[in-house]
């Protein structure tokens, strides 16, 4: 049996523009700092957690407080439900991704599971658009851990002791540098998903990146 990882945003969903625009004016709003030139890549923990710790401490030379982090995180969630009410095509599905989850689901060899850098809260407002339950699959994201690498784990360790068992293969599926980089370290194999298809992620190294999950045919065959 195999487990396929998802990562969210660019990834199951088409969000990536509407979630920065509402960490970064989120941020504004709790440190009074202008990110919107921040380059994400070029931060070490590409995490809601990690992103926030690592630009204040850049910026201010401090930790955020507990209280600064709950501020962070409430109005990031917020401006996402606000947006989400406001123009809900900015939360789309990735072409594909609903069918593709379900026939994953519906074969006996593998399982599923998701580890994104978002927070919780924020992860579960997104992935409605491809109505996928997280209460019944391993799911970790940015409330549990800092590093991309902690919440893969995080994911891994949830499958294993749900199912019982070591997986012949693990596989994550991606679309950020910061997600191929990851599986690197891990030793995981990575597919990637390019709907801008910037060749980014082929410019990285990586060998399987699709558009999209359309062609599923030829996403099974290399899985």
């Amino acid at each position: 049996m195999k487990l396929i990882i998802f990562d969210i945003d660019g990834t199951l969903t088409d969000t990536k523009a509407v979630d920065d625009k509402c960490f970064i004016n989120a941020f504004e709003k709790t440190f009074q700092l202008d990110i919107h030139d921040q380059v994400w890549a070029d931060l070490q923990n590409v995490t809601d957690w990690g992103i926030t710790e690592e630009i204040i401490n850049q910026r201010l030379n401090r930790n955020p407080s507990e209280a600064e982090y709950k501020r962070m995180h409430d109005a990031h969630i917020g401006n996402l439900k606000a947006e989400k009410i406001k123009d809900a095509t900015q939360f789309q599905a990735v072409l594909g991704a609903n069918k593709f989850i379900h026939q994953l689901e519906a074969k006996s060899n593998y399982q599923i599971g998701v580890a994104t850098g978002a927070w919780g809260k924020s992860a579960l407002t997104k992935l409605e658009v491809i109505e996928l339950d997280t209460t019944k699959i391993p799911f970790s994201n940015s409330d549990y851990h800092k590093t991309r690498e902690g919440i893969t784990l995080h994911t891994i360790e949830q499958a294993k002791a749900r199912f019982q068992h070591d997986f012949e293969e693990i596989i994550y599926f991606g679309d950020g540098e910061w997600d191929y980089k990851t599986c690197k370290n891990l030793g995981i194999r990575f597919i990637g998903i390019d709907i801008n298809t910037n060749k980014k992620l082929t410019n990285l190294g990586a060998k399987d990146v699709y558009p999209d999950f359309m062609d599923t045919a030829a996403i099974f065959r290399i899985l």
